[in-house]
């Protein structure tokens, strides 16, 4: 009787591993068609980026200027401080301050000065990569998730570096010569515009925020040439994110699927990618109890890793798939609409109803088990769009504030005051009123009484709450900010506090 039923038992099991098996590999199979023939892109070879000719790509100046920094360059610990919030709505100036101070060093402009001398030779190698429209660091996209991306680090270590280079010029009374070195940071930000690696375009987005402080405090001078603001501000304008950060997912995808194709024939190959190696053999630690846990943990995950391959990956890789597809078309609507909000919401809608499509009661037992890791291994990642899709948005309302903010300083140079409306900016500042990414309208603006103006996007929650800079209680995956400014209920483009919230700041710093 015992045998009769263990043998039903493994018969049930067998059955339903093959249509675990079975079902979701043809479901995979003619989804995967049916996004080929609407001109879907799904091989790493359909989606590179195209070659750039060694005379217009500057990657081997960079590469250059890496090699330059010296290891006894700047201590960022002891980095200027660029626009720093000390107020609500407010920012210090960094370079009119009498030293650098941090929460736990004071340094002097001199020795700042110093660091940043030594290392001019590579920041001079920056500016002449500017001159060229790309850089192309040849990634070997068949490696996939395994390419190899040093340029990376330094590639942000290069922007700290150009932007305190800039704030030094300001304390020492060159805007111009900040500007310039602002243009060559915005220059790197573009030149990486067509690398097809997601992390890149996340590299990308993290250092505009340190071009966005930098011009912050150029703009807080009086001495800057309107021929070097507009130069500015033409480069904040060419900046690209929607399309490029599309691109990058459509790479994504593709290397996703060639992993696929790999675990799902190799065992061996699975392991390598994971970082798994063979068995050498079990050695027992002489705790009974601890043993025993270790090797049926082992034995779950093996089984685990088993079912994923011959049967949970195919189910696993649709769902990937769908994903992929709902934030590739949010990003196409975006790129066309000009506005995040509306395509957001039916991404996270469609991605919610596909993870509810799968709470079945094999799920349930898997989930018993403690298997339930291995079930969605993919998906799971893939799920996390509306963090890059909040990344974006991020970068975007960066990127139209600054624009803004260069057009009114110049407004302002211009005629001695600020302008009553952002539509008085066009045509000479501005081509059009920049609007916010959230909703498509005008960014918010007014002038203030005292001669200051207050700027914003409405932010994540989506509504205008009059420029309010209070935090929002939580921060959801679509305000995935990069800088302070970014996080409050409305996304204010800060003003420079006085002298007197500065030494508040100072003798009561926020705990």
């Amino acid at each position: 009787m015992l045998i009769a039923v263990g043998i039903f038992a493994a018969l049930s099991f067998a059955v339903s591993l093959v249509t675990m098996r079975i079902q979701p590999s043809n479901e995979v199979e003619a989804y995967k068609k049916s996004l080929s023939e609407k001109g879907e892109k799904l091989e790493i070879s359909e989606v590179l980026p195209p070659p750039v000719a060694p005379g217009q790509n500057g990657a081997d100046a960079v590469e250059a200027a890496f090699n330059l920094f010296s290891d006894g360059g700047i201590d960022y610990s002891n980095m200027p401080p660029l626009m720093k919030a000390v107020a609500p709505g407010k920012a210090m100036t960094g370079w009119l301050q009498p030293d650098v101070r941090g929460s736990e060093f004071t340094d002097s402009w001199e020795n700042v000065q110093a660091a940043v001398e030594i290392d001019r030779p590579a920041t001079e190698l920056l500016k002449q990569a500017a001159n060229y429209p790309a850089l192309d660091f040849h990634i070997d996209y068949s490696k996939g998730f395994e390419a190899l991306l040093p340029h990376l680090a330094p590639l942000k270590h290069g922007a700290q570096k150009l932007s305190a280079t800039a704030l030094c010029d300001l304390h020492n009374g060159n805007a111009a010569s900040a500007a310039t070195n602002i243009c060559a940071l915005l220059a790197l930000v573009e030149g990486e515009r067509d690398d097809r690696m997601e992390i890149s375009q996340l590299v990308r987005m993290a250092m505009a925020p340190i071009a966005a402080a930098a011009t912050w405090e150029l703009l807080q001078s009086t001495n800057v040439p309107d021929a070097k603001l507009a130069k500015l501000q033409k480069g904040w304008s060419e900046l690209e994110f929607i399309a490029a950060m599309e691109k990058s997912c459509l790479m994504e995808r593709a290397i996703l699927e060639s992993f696929f194709k790999k675990a799902q024939s190799s065992n061996a190959e699975f392991q390598r990618m994971f970082g798994r190696s063979a068995s050498s053999g079990w050695t027992s630690s002489g705790d009974w109890l601890q043993d025993a846990r270790d090797f049926a943990e082992a034995a779950r995950d093996d089984g685990a890793i088993f079912l994923w391959r011959t049967s949970w990956s195919y189910s696993d890789e649709l769902r990937s798939l769908k994903y992929q597809q709902a934030e590739l078309e949010a990003l196409r609507t975006i790129k066309t609409d000009q506005v995040f909000q509306p395509a957001y919401d039916n991404m996270t809608a469609r991605m919610a109803a596909l993870r509810g499509t799968n709470s079945s009661s094999m799920d349930r037992l898997i989930e018993y088990l403690g298997m339930d890791q291995f079930r969605w291994m993919f998906s799971e990642i893939s799920d996390g769009s509306g963090r890059i899709i909040g990344r974006v948005l991020a970068a975007e309302t960066c990127k139209r504030v600054v624009v803004t903010a260069i057009a009114l300083k110049r407004f302002q140079l211009k005629h001695g005051n600020y302008p009553d409306t952002l539509s008085e900016l066009t045509p000479e500042f501005l081509a059009a009123v920049s609007v916010d990414p959230v909703d498509g309208k005008p960014l918010r603006y007014h002038r203030n009484a005292d001669g200051t103006f207050l700027l914003y996007s409405i932010g994540e929650n989506g509504v205008d709450d009059g420029g309010d800079v209070t935090p929002l209680e939580s921060v959801s995956s679509f305000a995935a900010s990069s800088w302070y400014w970014q996080r409050g209920r409305d996304w204010v483009w800060p003003q420079p506090a006085t002298p007197e919230e500065v030494q508040d700041f100072y003798e009561h710093p926020p705990k």
